[in-house]
């Protein structure tokens, strides 16, 4: 074992999004911009349910991932969108619709509906909707006017549409460290761009790959609506159209209700939820419709995560080390740290949470050896992270917050030593 000495971490080789300031820390409640964010706590998993929360969370700071999604919450019910004048709807197929209003049948039927009472709510969502086109074409160049304002402003700070004030500091030798290692940043990527275009040379969605589609293929993305996922335009088997619907402009679609539309929420880990509350104070936590204080929220996620004192200060030690830890779980480990965050940069190290006291039991070696090897095979380090605890800390002290600060966090690197390789270096030398 060796004390942790800081790697520089592999860049990605395509980075699609701007990189924002985190979250600042509140010198006083007086702040005139201190915005409190909201959660729910609901079946032991806290929840961030505000569209607009949601993605601030994420992107200052990369707390939490989406339900529906890998990490980012960009879930979306559809890939293809049309306008009906200027409103963007999702296009989905017609056994995409069947399978959702069965959703809606279940749901109805829990809540204790009788089946006529079901039939005749799903009749009304089932009806084509009409839109005046010329109403919405209207409301839509009032928008766009009120978005060139918008846009002169932008242009008066001299930012671009992409760039935003924290993404200048990147590749900035004042604010980043790694700059002389790395002075040009990897190209932006459009993830949203080509959506639906399969990569011949990697045979999957551009959108996974990053690889860029022929000028032929290249399409502008369409612009989500925040009422979008209201409505959905079905794509029909037959060409009659129902109800003296207009199926011009719309080809083959009929525009109905969406019958169980599904929101994407921000799902935070409970170190992830209690940062934000306990050393951030920009989140309040709810439980049954009233707010929680610092204190019940401790007490709380203790009961709900023995461990949760320990991991808890691993997880604030290292966020105040400027890392961006994550979930392990995939690895074995307790957290994954990564610099700025996962889109910028691989994970750089593992990390397994290790309580020390008088009741301390480390992992066995086979444990090690085997977490070693992983974390081996996928080019990161293991470290082991002791969180030391003072012989004179009783119970009654840990059921308070403020215990955080007689912990002790001790980091050592575990690397594997390798036979083959230490006597070629002796060789060399």
């Amino acid at each position: 074992m060796t004390e942790a000495v800081f790697q520089a971490p592999k860049r990605r080789a395509r980075v699609y999004e701007s990189f924002e300031a985190p979250l600042p820390v509140l010198l006083s409640s007086q702040d005139e911009d201190r915005i409190i964010y909201r959660a729910e706590l609901i079946s032991h998993q806290v929840l961030v349910t505000d569209p607009a929360h949601t993605l601030t969370l994420y992107a200052r700071g990369y707390f939490g991932k989406g339900v529906f999604s890998r990490a980012r919450p960009e879930h979306v019910i559809s890939q293809q969108w049309k306008y009906i004048g200027d409103r963007s709807v999702a296009v989905i197929s017609s056994s995409e619709y069947q399978k959702r209003l069965s959703w809606a049948r279940a749901a109805l039927r829990m809540q204790g509906l009788e089946d006529e009472s079901v039939n005749h709510a799903l009749q009304i969502l089932t009806k084509p909707v009409e839109f005046d086109i010329e109403e919405e074409e209207s409301r839509g160049r009032v928008e766009s006017q009120a978005g060139s304002v918008d846009a002169s402003c932008e242009a008066d700070l001299h930012l671009g549409p992409t760039e935003t004030a924290g993404s200048q500091r990147q590749g900035n030798p004042v604010h980043d460290p790694l700059a002389e290692d790395y002075p040009e940043e990897p190209e932006r990527l459009d993830r949203l761009a080509e959506p639906s275009v399969k990569c011949r040379r990697h045979d999957d969605w551009l959108a996974h790959c990053g690889c860029r589609a022929p000028d032929s293929q290249r399409r502008s993305p369409e612009p989500v609506q925040p009422d979008a996922c209201e409505y959905v335009l079905v794509e029909e088997e037959g060409d009659s159209t129902e109800d003296n619907v207009s199926m011009d402009p719309l080809g083959r679609c009929v525009c109905r209700i969406n019958p169980f539309p599904m929101m994407e929420y921000l799902q935070l880990s409970y170190e992830e939820a209690f940062f934000l509350v306990y050393a951030l104070g920009c989140l309040s936590i709810y439980y049954s419709g009233e707010a929680l204080s610092v204190a019940q929220v401790w007490t709380m996620f203790r009961s709900l995560q023995p461990n949760f004192s320990s991991s808890y200060a691993a997880y604030h030690y290292f966020r105040s080390k400027g890392w961006v830890p994550k979930s392990g779980i995939k690895y074995g480990t307790d957290l994954m740290l990564y610099r700025k965050g996962p889109p910028f940069y691989h994970a750089s190290y593992s990390v397994v949470v290790e309580r020390a006291d008088v009741s301390f039991r480390s992992c066995s070696w086979r444990t090690l050896a085997a977490l070693s090897r992983t974390t081996g095979n996928v080019s990161k380090e293991l470290m082991l992270c002791y969180v030391i605890t003072p012989s004179d800390l009783t119970e009654d002290m840990l059921s308070s917050p403020e215990c955080v600060k007689r912990f002790t966090v001790q980091e050592v690197l575990l690397s594997r030593w390798v036979s083959s390789k230490e006597r070629t270096e002796q060789e060399d030398v």
